[in-house]
């Protein structure tokens, strides 16, 4: 009889070992391989994607969440959670350098643990920089398309997550110039591409189950820049802009139930 009960403990603790090695590997599958490749994405982004995935895979996000999805500006907002009473549900998925083909590559990781919500800021890294190869081809309109898109592969593989298109935030090219020392030459000036693709955004979720979110008026200042009292370097934000942010959308996170 003792014998034949450890045969059945020593077989269950098999069969635990494989589908726990099943379930990893299963895992693995949701974050995208170093050797994927990212349209337009450079190699310095290539960099902070793949460690920050690595980091991602040690840390999943968890069923049912609130997820923060975006590049640099989202990711150093740090834990969202202080910055809100209503919820201490967010994760961030925020990737420094991240770009709109980048977040189309990693949203299995999203759509596997179904969050209740996601706030999707991105596309600025799309359009900053004017000497990217095949730059031509990175439109206002591509950008949007490539939002929109996001959005539409979440919903249509958890349609009960609901998605927040915040447009992208202004720049500052003064500050930028002043903190850096140059600031990139588009033919098209930067700020009128950011008010297309946003202008973009605003038609398009008309049409679509999102929430479409105007970040951008709640930063820009009489002269169509983003505003000095938000900013470390003409883009990113200082703990004000953070504030001035989560103050922005504090009624539609509080919005959302568990």
């Amino acid at each position: 009889m003792n014998i034949l009960l450890a045969a059945f403990i020593y077989t269950g603790l098999l069969v635990a070992g494989s589908n726990t090695e099943r379930d990893n590997t299963s895992l693995e599958s949701l974050y995208p391989e170093k050797e994927r490749f990212i349209q337009h994405q450079q190699e310095w982004q290539m960099n902070f994607y793949h460690k920050r995935i690595d980091e991602f895979k040690n840390d999943p996000i968890g069923n049912g969440k609130i997820v923060f999805l975006g590049n640099s500006i989202t990711e150093a907002g740090g834990n969202w959670n202080k910055r809100f009473v209503s919820t201490d549900n967010i994760v961030n998925r925020g990737i420094s350098g991240d770009i709109t083909e980048g977040v189309l590559s990693r949203l299995d990781e999203i759509i596997h643990y179904q969050p209740s919500a996601v706030f999707l800021l991105i596309g600025i890294n799309d359009i900053f920089n004017a000497d990217l190869p095949d730059r031509h081809k990175i439109t206002p309109s591509y950008v949007s398309d490539n939002i929109i898109s996001i959005a539409n592969k979440i919903i249509d593989q958890t349609p009960n997550t609901r998605i927040f298109i915040q447009t992208i935030l202004p720049i500052n090219d003064r500050i930028y110039t002043k903190e850096k020392g140059w600031f990139p030459d588009h033919a098209r000036p930067l700020p009128d591409q950011i008010s297309e693709i946003n202008a973009l955004l605003k038609g398009k979720c008309k049409s679509g189950p999102f929430t479409f979110i105007d970040l951008h008026s709640a930063f820009i200042d009489k002269d169509g820049l983003l505003d000095k009292r938000y900013t470390t370097d003409g883009v990113h934000l200082n703990n004000s802009g953070y504030d001035n942010w989560a103050k922005f959308i504090d009624d539609d996170v509080a919005s959302i139930k568990r």
